[in-house]
């Protein structure tokens, strides 16, 4: 070993060094030390704990002459009594709630007096009791959601009228009502403009049915001849059969899929379609809803404005706001997820062990949309000693996850009584094909009617129509009609009394009748008559022989 070696190790033998607890308390922050001293006295406390009964969350019940508390927040509260070796005394308030409206003493009120140090209780942390109470450390920012009764089919709706939505079920019954007049007027103005002989108007019934069939993939007896009529009638049909595939689609979707949707879809709704809802007495959002009625709040800021005012604040265990209000009364339910959650599984549960199929054990079902979010905290009286102790634990246990925790240690892994259920297989049900059976009724209907109509027009129409016959039997004139008729649907009495010249007669000297507009034409060294048929085309007829007797009544 050199002499530089020997020196040092000289040095390090006769140094002196500080013991441990030295070395700790240089280590430790004055906020330790404080939260320490903290720590030391507590454990000869004996704290004054104020609750509620407030579900899964907080309560108490009797055990002989003591108060055990009960839920998630006295859960925290054995963990911080584990750690600091505390004691504690429940103080019972006179009206069992937080904010009591009445002149009993609720748990804010034995806060504000004095009469207890802490309330042990999932509170909303409301900015505007700041200056009576104090609030810990957050616990976490809480849901509050709607469970209702589950509907019997989905919001979307079921059947035949499912794949479309009203507005736009709307709009194609103004497209039926509309297109049928306005090819109608387009063909007429046409016609009238370019004054073509082969331009013909079709009445206004026949495009009207034409629109019509044209959605039920039917055929029709209409030609179009011109150019732009035909871009009419084509750009009807793109138009239907576009339609009609969508349709079609979503239809098969919606009878196969067990996609399911709730009548609500945002907060608003229930306001809006006049849905009543109930919490129970001891839920934090009633009080924030009567304290937010105090503040001069724009119209349409405050929540009582977006789901409306409670009806009905029950002071009843949860199971029972399930059973009466919301299965016999169909009302709303509002109350934070996790406790929604809970009861949702012990109805399950319960329904399970009383031997009720599968299918009809998830009765109610919950929005997945929140209807607000608040913190949630204990709250101190002013001057509590150990604030800043409990803080620090509450943070520590919130960071750690155990708060989360305790909210969920009694539920599954899966989703309670999902909104879809999971479906593969569903068969058509009246439901469904209730829009047909109504068709097929009001079909029936219609057309009873209509046969009814025209045997009183018959009826009453007859002997004036015969006089007019009469009358008209004695003139050898025969009037012109005063438009061509497409269709043979009118009586053409007149042509059976015209007494045409005889046929090689006429065949000689002048067109087939009623073909006065027609080229005569030698083909293979016969003469014929050249002439357009109803439907554009083109048609021969033997010039000079017997059988151009038959042509003549062709038409």
């Amino acid at each position: 070993m050199g002499l530089i070696e020997l020196v040092l190790a000289g040095l390090c033998l006769n140094a002196t060094c500080p013991d441990e607890s030295t070395i700790e308390s240089l280590i430790i922050s004055p906020r330790q030390r404080e939260l320490t001293m903290l720590a030391e006295e507590l454990k000869m406390e004996t704290l004054r704990i104020t609750t509620f009964n407030n579900g899964e969350l907080s309560g108490y019940r009797k055990k002989g002459n003591e108060l055990i508390g009960t839920g998630v927040a006295f859960d925290i509260i054995h963990i911080l009594q584990d750690k600091y070796n505390f004691n504690y005394t429940i103080v019972a308030p006179e009206d069992n709630v937080f904010l009591s409206p009445t002149k009993k003493l609720g748990a804010k009120d034995l806060l504000i007096n004095s009469r207890a140090d802490l309330i042990a209780a999932f509170l909303p942390i409301i900015n505007s009791f700041h200056e009576e109470i104090s609030y810990s450390r957050r616990f976490d920012t809480a849901e509050w959601v709607v469970l209702m009764k589950r509907p019997s089919e989905s919001a979307t709706g079921s059947g035949l009228l499912a794949p479309f939505t009203t507005p736009v079920w709307i709009l194609i019954i103004l497209s039926l009502l509309v297109v049928g007049p306005i090819i109608y007027l387009l063909i007429l103005i046409q016609a009238r403009l370019t004054r073509d002989d082969n331009n013909r108007v079709y009445p206004l019934p026949a495009c009207v049915w034409f629109v019509y069939g044209a959605l039920l993939k039917q055929g029709t007896t209409i030609n179009p001849t011109t150019d732009s009529s035909r871009l009419l009638f084509s750009t009807w049909w793109i138009f239907i059969t576009i339609l009609t595939a969508f349709y079609t689609a979503n239809l098969t979707a919606f009878l196969t899929l067990s996609k399911f949707t709730l009548p609500i879809n945002e907060p608003s709704d229930i306001k809006q379609r006049r849905y009543q809802w109930v919490s129970n007495r001891a839920n934090g959002i009633k009080d924030y809803i009567k304290e937010e009625n105090k503040e001069m709040l724009p119209r349409g800021a405050k929540l009582a404005d977006i789901i409306g005012n409670g009806t009905t604040f029950p002071e009843t265990d949860d199971m029972s706001i399930l059973t009466h209000y919301v299965t016999d009364r169909d009302m709303m339910f509002i109350r934070e997820k996790s406790v929604l959650d809970n009861i949702m599984y012990k109805d399950y549960k319960e329904k399970t062990k009383k031997g009720i199929d599968e299918v009809k054990r998830c009765t109610y079902v919950v929005a997945k949309f929140p209807i607000t979010k608040f913190p949630r905290a204990f709250a101190f009286r002013h001057n509590f000693k150990y604030t800043k102790l409990f803080d620090s634990a509450i943070q520590h246990l919130v960071e750690s996850g155990i708060i989360e925790h305790k909210f969920v240690e009694n539920l599954p892994d899966t989703e309670i009584c999902p909104l879809n259920l999971g479906n593969t297989e569903r068969q058509l049900r009246n439901a469904d094909l209730l829009l047909t059976y109504l068709l097929v009724a009001g079909g029936l209907t219609v057309a009873i009617v209509v046969f009814i109509l025209e045997l009183l027009i018959r009826r009453y129409w007859k002997k004036p129509r015969r006089s007019l016959r009469g009358l008209l039997g004695n003139n050898k004139h025969v009037p012109t009609p005063p438009f061509e008729n497409n269709n043979n649907y009118d009586n053409f009495d007149y042509i059976k009394k015209i007494t045409p010249p005889p046929p090689s007669y006429n065949s000689l000297f002048q067109p087939p009748f009623n073909y006065r507009n027609c080229q005569k034409k030698n083909i293979n060294g016969r003469d014929y008559w050249i002439v357009k048929d109803g439907r554009g085309g083109r048609e021969l007829i033997p010039h000079r022989t017997p059988s151009a007797l038959l042509f003549q009544w062709s038409r």
